[in-house]
């Protein structure tokens, strides 16, 4: 149990590094298309990514049952369906760096709610942890209101909706049968949630000139860049990622390192993109770093795990 919990932290270390990218890439892409549009176009190739690895490595056990459709359906509501919406209207009138702070409250509300449905038992380390990281969060929030004036309120509402989608999805998760792999869950939630966004596509986004303008050639390569790593890397690869950590570790140990994004999202719009680093950012960051450690220790969950991807 001790090397499957090594190795959960190491993946959702490295699935919050993908999820750190995705909000800069996201913003480069809505130069160029619509939100439902971004979102529809990284589903489509995340799925058909998804089900060819899901076939290929679990064959029919990576098909849901007709019993627990109904639970796949509710997930898939809110995550990919109500967690991409809010999130990616949210960063139409939120700085990256802004909307990745606010995703970092989500272990906060976690062990609030969770505690009703998987009855995880957190202990002093770990509540400690997650008020700290906390902490460093509203560091970063004043430093980054301060450095960029982000304050929309629409915009923080929807990327709250967004935090309240991923603290359902979570908790749901760990809900599921320990017979679906990670791998399995994540073909299943998108796939039912990319047929969830294509009526929206369809009624809300959709251009024929749009389709004909990506074939040809004539939207900007960062733009289509943005949205392959969208779909490959945040919307496949780290939801795999994810579901291993939350079927391993739980919801509230697994959403703690949800604190890590605002930091990768900073050092990335830094490095990439030009955003001043200061005082109170890197002061920040290092307060989040120190409650994610902190909040990783001495949780105990109601069942134990044995999970491969």
């Amino acid at each position: 149990m001790k090397d499957h919990t090594v190795q959960a932290s190491w993946a959702m270390m490295l699935a919050m590094v993908f999820y750190g990218v995705s909000f800069p890439a996201t913003v480069v892409a809505l130069e160029v298309f619509g939100p439902i549009t971004i979102v529809t176009f990284r589903l489509i190739i995340s799925t058909i990514f998804l089900l060819v690895w899901n076939l290929l490595r679990n064959g029919r056990e990576g098909l849901p049952k007709r019993s627990e459709l109904k639970i796949f359906v509710i997930i898939a509501l809110f995550q990919p369906l109500g967690y991409f919406l809010c999130e990616t209207y949210g960063l139409k009138y939120v700085s990256a760096s802004a909307a990745s702070i606010l995703i970092a409250t989500i272990p906060v509300f976690t062990p609030m709610i969770s505690r009703f449905f998987v009855y995880e038992r957190l202990t002093r380390y770990n509540y400690f942890g997650l008020l700290l990281s906390f902490l460093g969060v509203i560091i970063l929030v004043a430093a980054d209101a301060s450095d960029s004036g982000s304050g929309s309120i629409l915009g923080i509402a929807l990327i709250l909706g967004a935090v309240l989608s991923a603290v359902f999805y979570t908790i749901l998760v760990k809900r599921l049968p320990l017979s679906y792999s990670p791998l399995a869950i994540t073909s299943i939630q998108n796939t039912i949630g990319l047929f969830m966004f294509l009526p929206l596509f369809f009624l809300i986004e959709y251009d024929s000139s749009y389709l004909r303008s990506v074939f040809s050639g004539t939207y900007g390569f960062s733009a289509l860049i943005s949205i392959l790593f969208l779909a490959i890397f945040a919307s496949s690869l780290a939801f795999v990622l994810m579901n291993y950590g939350i079927q391993v570790i739980g919801p509230s140990k697994a959403n703690g390192f949800v604190n890590l994004i605002p930091a990768i999202t900073a050092v990335t719009s830094i490095a990439f993109f030009g955003e001043h680093m200061s005082l109170r950012k890197g002061l920040g960051m290092a307060v989040v770093f120190s409650g994610v450690l902190i909040a990783q220790r001495r949780t105990h969950v109601r069942r134990d795990s044995s999970i491969s991807c």
